[in-house]
This record gives structure tokens, sequence and C-alpha cells, in this order.
């Protein structure tokens, strides 16, 4: 074999021993599967957390000043709603109210009162585009039904089913039907209901007159081709500076960015990456370096031959590149398997596109490469003497 030509060498001295080889996969797949993993709940942490407010079917939406996360609603009086239905770019403005930690439902068979998220809205205005609502908005705007979110943590609610019957704060509610959505950090449970509804069982978002009604957020459709942005700022000078008015984009990016830096749910999540990525560097280069060792004789040989220091050194990076490919595929295939387990068992929204799976390989193979990097230096400097002694 001619010196450089180091990729059949590097495959064979990897593949030689098949347990040796499939305890190093195996390594690398741990540290691969744990990156995955922590990456994947940051996502859907992040995902979950912004469920709701994807699912508005709107251009533009009204909050509070004061509204940092939707998770803990601020209020601003109804009468702004009816104050940007008179723009003329304004197709559409609704009412939504979010009560996230005063709703309480108990439990049709243990009878123990468990906080549940719930969403109101007008139901003709299919305000959230989820099909199960639109389909069956009649039956949920019957008086004292909600509508379910069949992801609902099933420990603590139970299997929500049409025609159920329980108590939601002191009131009796039936179930009307269900829908899916998911739960989140904040909420382990969801209903939907009229605003009329909501009006019912929570008084306190009643107001002496329908303009004073506490509302959460406003979704506003507006016109085909009207520009955003400028809209956005005219709506913001001619409200008063109660309310800020943000595009669905902007919504969504300051409730994602509220929890991943101010929370922060995405400072814990990227520390269990790295050290993932470090864990997974150990490894490789325990791995590594005792193939580098137990081989020194082979080594010293091939640079007797004519191989240099940089062609030895190849032959260990292309071993590190092979075994952190055959850990990524492991891990990846792990990975798979967990995501869908755990979505079943929390309703959390694993997505493997979603979670930046080449990002994950460029890592498995950077934390590889390096760890054969730092294995490989000893034969840099040393010369074939030193090497057979």
């Amino acid at each position: 074999m001619a010196p450089g030509k180091t990729i059949p060498l590097a495959w064979r001295n990897l593949t030689e021993s098949k347990l040796r080889l499939l305890a190093s996969v195996a390594g690398t797949a741990f540290a691969v599967t744990l990156m995955f993993m922590e990456n994947g709940f940051r996502s859907a942490m992040l995902d979950s957390m912004v469920n709701v407010i994807e699912r508005f079917d709107g251009q533009m939406v009204l909050v509070s000043r004061t509204l940092y996360t939707l998770s803990v609603p601020y209020s601003f009086p109804m009468r702004r709603i009816v104050q940007a239905r008179n723009f003329p770019e304004v197709v559409g403005a609704s009412p939504v109210y979010v009560v996230a930690r005063t709703g309480y439902w108990r439990g049709p068979e243990t009878g123990k009162l468990e906080r549940i998220c719930v969403v109101g809205y007008p139901p003709e205005d299919d305000v959230l585009d989820v099909p199960e609502l639109k389909k069956h908005r009649e039956d949920w705007d019957r008086p004292d039904t909600a509508m379910a979110d069949a992801l609902s943590r099933t420990d603590q609610f139970g299997v929500f089913h049409k025609g159920q019957v329980s108590e939601l704060s002191g009131r009796r509610v039936e179930i009307a039907g269900t829908f899916e959505l998911g739960v989140n950090v904040q909420s382990n449970g969801n209903l939907v209901m009229s605003d009329r509804n909501m009006m019912k069982y929570f008084p306190n978002l009643n107001g002496v007159s329908v303009g004073d009604r506490s509302v959460t957020v406003g979704v506003l459709r507006v016109r085909p081709g009207a520009n955003l942005q400028r809209l956005r700022g005219e709506l913001q000078a001619a409200l008063p500076p109660d309310v800020r008015v943000l595009t669905k984009a902007e919504f969504i990016a300051r409730e994602r960015g509220f929890w991943d830096k101010v929370a922060p749910i995405g400072t814990v999540f990227y520390i269990g990456v790295v050290m993932g990525f470090i864990v997974g560097s150990v490894i490789c280069y325990q791995v590594l370096y005792s193939d580098v060792s137990n081989r020194l004789g082979e080594f010293a040989t091939l640079k007797a031959m004519g191989y240099t220091s940089m062609d030895l050194y190849r032959v260990v990076l292309m071993q590190a590149v092979y075994l952190g490919l055959m850990g990524y595929v492991a891990g990846l295939a792990v990975s798979v398997v967990l995501f869908d387990w755990v979505h079943r068992a929390t309703g959390l929204p694993l997505d493997l596109p979603r979670n930046n799976p080449f990002i994950i390989l460029a890592l498995a193979v950077a934390m590889c490469v390096g760890s054969g990097a730092y294995a490989a230096r000893r034969l840099i400097s040393a010369d074939p003497a030193q090497l057979f002694a």
C-alpha cells in the first residue's frame, strides 16, 4: 500500500475485533443519544410553549404591555380589540382568554383537583387552527361544555372522552369532545371553551361592560397583501400604551426567547449537550488511544517503510471519523425510539427533523476527530527506533 492511502488501513484497524468495535460504537452512540435527547428536550420544551400561539389563525396580535409570557397571563380591556377593528386593513379581530393558574379540574374518578390551562374564544371565529375545534364548534358552544386536549397527562387527568362530566372551578362541566394540542412545562392539560362559558367559570374576566372584559390576546386577521410592519406601526401609534402590537412571528419569537434565555430552559439543556459532547470525547479518546498504544509496533513498521508521521496521523483520524459516523447512526436509531416513547408518555412535541440532526452529526464527528487527534499526538514526534523500543 502506498503512503497516504489510509482509508483501508483505518477501516481494518477499527473493525479487526468485532467485540471491541461493538463496545466502541456503543460508547459513542451513548454520547450521541445523550446529545440528541438533551437537544430534543430543549426543542420540545420551546415548541410546547408556543404551540397555542402557532395555532392562532391570524397574522398579528394585541397583548398587554406588561405580558412577558403567555403562561402568566396579563390582560387588557376588550375595547382595544374593538378599536383595532376600525382599521381598514384589519378584516377580523377576536379576543382570546387564557386562564393558566386558577383553573382547577376535578378528576371524576379520584376527586382530586388538578390545575389545568383553559383557553376561551368565540367558537364562530375559529381562532385556533385545530380541525377538531372547527368541526365540532356547535357542540362546545353549548352552555357548560368544553373541549379537552387528548394529549393531556393521563396520570393527572385520566383519559378525556366525549360526554364525560366533572367540575371546573367548582362548576359542572361536560366534555363535548377532544382535540390534540399538547402540554408544556407550565400546564399538564388543556381545555377550550366558548367566551360565554369563560365568563361563567371565571367571572373575574368579566367587566361592567363587554368593553371592560379582561382579554389575554387579541388575534387580528389582516387583509391579504397588507404590509404587516407598516400596519403594526400604525396600530401601535393609534392604540393606547397599555397594549403592544406584534406580528404573530414576533410573538412566537418573544415567547421562545423568554423560555430559552430568561427562564432559562435553553441554558439547562445546552449544558446537557455540552456534557454529552465531553462524555463522548472521553470515550472516543480512550478507544483510540488504546488502539494506538496496542499498535505501536505496526505503526513503527509503517514508519520504517516510508510512511510519515502525518500519514499515520491521518490513519487515526480516519478511524475517528468512522467511529463518529457509526456511533451517530446507532445513536440516531436509539433516539428515534426514545423520542416516540417520550412523546407518548408526556405529550411533548419531540420531532427529529426539528432537532437539528445535522448539527448533532457534526458534533459527533468533531468529538471523535478531536479525540483522535489528541490520541495520535505520540505518533508525530516518535521515530521508528523509539516506537520499536
